[in-house]
């Protein structure tokens, strides 16, 4: 591969390796504070919301890492979570309290 050289090469070849990293929230059910707006389909757990999330990766290709949210995404083994996670193709990331 050859060395980028112009300003908006360099800067596309830095955007090429970015990846993010997807809140297990954003697969949950929303709302506000009053009610909570369920919908078909939503995930009913981490493990599902770790599938979801490694779907987005498929199709995008840089969102490899999902980040967890405790109290809502606790699971009696975090390996057993962790490991379907690597067998999706994704990876726990943060763990946020």
């Amino acid at each position: 591969m050859t060395t980028p050289t112009t300003p908006r090469d360099r800067a596309l070849s830095v955007l090429r390796e970015q990846t993010i990293e997807l809140p297990s929230w954003a697969f949950g059910n929303s709302g506000t504070r009053f009610k909570v707006f369920g919908t078909p389909g939503t995930p009913r757990d981490p493990f599902e919301k770790v599938s979801d999330a490694a779907q987005v990766h498929r199709y995008t290709g840089i969102a490899p890492r999902v980040s967890l949210h405790i109290p809502w995404d606790l699971v009696e083994d975090y390996g057993k979570l962790a490991a379907h996670a690597a067998d999706l193709g994704v990876t726990i990331g943060m763990v946020n309290a």
